[in-house]
Formats: C-alpha cells, sequence, structure tokens
C-alpha cells in the first residue's frame, strides 16, 4: 500500500515537473501576439493608430521611438510601442477595488518593430488570454471587448 501511495506522489510530482517547463517554454509564444505588416514601418505606425481611434472611445496616449531613446547605447531597428486606452473599459474594469492591480499594464502597448532584414511586425499582449486568467469584469472586458476591439485594428494593418 504505502509503494502505491509513494509511486502516484512521484508520478504527481514528475507531471507537474513536466507541467511547469512546457508552460515556461511555451508562454511566451502565447502572451505575446505577432503580427507581420503589409505595410512598411511608417505606413504600419499610422495604419495601426488611425484604426485603433477609429474603434468606440479608444486613443492614442503615446508613440514610443525606442530607436531614437535608446540610440546613446547601441543602434536598433526602427522600434516603437503604441500605448493605447479605452476610458469607457478602463472605468469598468477599475470600478472594483480587487481589480485594480490591473493598473500595473495599463495603459496597453501594440509594438511596431523593423526586422534586421526590414520586415515589420506588429506585438501585443494575448489581451484576450490574460483577461480570462483574471475572470470576472476583467474577463468580460479585456477578454472579449478590448481584445476584439484591438484584434480588429491589428488585422487592418497586418498582412492577410
Amino acid at each position: 500500500m504505502n509503494k502505491n501511495i509513494l509511486f502516484a506522489f512521484g508520478g504527481m510530482v514528475v507531471g507537474m515537473v513536466l507541467m511547469a517547463i512546457i508552460v515556461w517554454f511555451t508562454m511566451p509564444s502565447v502572451m505575446v501576439v505577432k503580427y507581420r505588416s503589409g505595410q512598411n514601418y511608417d505606413k504600419t505606425v499610422a495604419a495601426l493608430s488611425e484604426a485603433i481611434t477609429r474603434k468606440q472611445d479608444w486613443r492614442v496616449l503615446t508613440v514610443n521611438d525606442y530607436q531614437k531613446s535608446t540610440a546613446a547605447f547601441g543602434a536598433i531597428e526602427r522600434t516603437c510601442s503604441i500605448t493605447v486606452c479605452n476610458p469607457r473599459y478602463a472605468a469598468q474594469v477599475l470600478a472594483s477595488d480587487r481589480n485594480r492591480g490591473v493598473t500595473a499594464f495599463m495603459p496597453l502597448g501594440i509594438g511596431v518593430y523593423e526586422d534586421k532584414q526590414g520586415n515589420v511586425y506588429i506585438a501585443s499582449l494575448n489581451v484576450p488570454l490574460i483577461g480570462r486568467m483574471f475572470g470576472g469584469t476583467i474577463a468580460e472586458v479585456m477578454g472579449k471587448n478590448a481584445g476584439n476591439d484591438l484584434s480588429e485594428a491589428i488585422a487592418f494593418v497586418a498582412e492577410k
């Protein structure tokens, strides 16, 4: 009997370790979604900004130029993050004290970058997945509303 319990416990520990390894290596590709743009860098930034502001209540707050801000530390290809916010959605999420921790990743950022071959990409957090991880109002707002809005805006610019 003790052997069976020990064997079951050992199997459970091995399973947990394997699951942790799988999660560790797959999370980056699941949490950050990348799309190739069909346009050059400048057109991608402009088209994405426009597509976002066409969505109800969405605002582009800043475009952070990392090529410029990191120039003193080394040359990189054109790279920026576009910070976006929807105050209506933010108000829904932040109405509850228990949800205010998500301000750690508000406003949302969308990356646009050029690789060494000149290809342009759009990168964003997997907003629907993050929303589902929190549940409740956050899942409703991020998982459905914000996630759909941002996916549609990015799809407008991404290569078909």
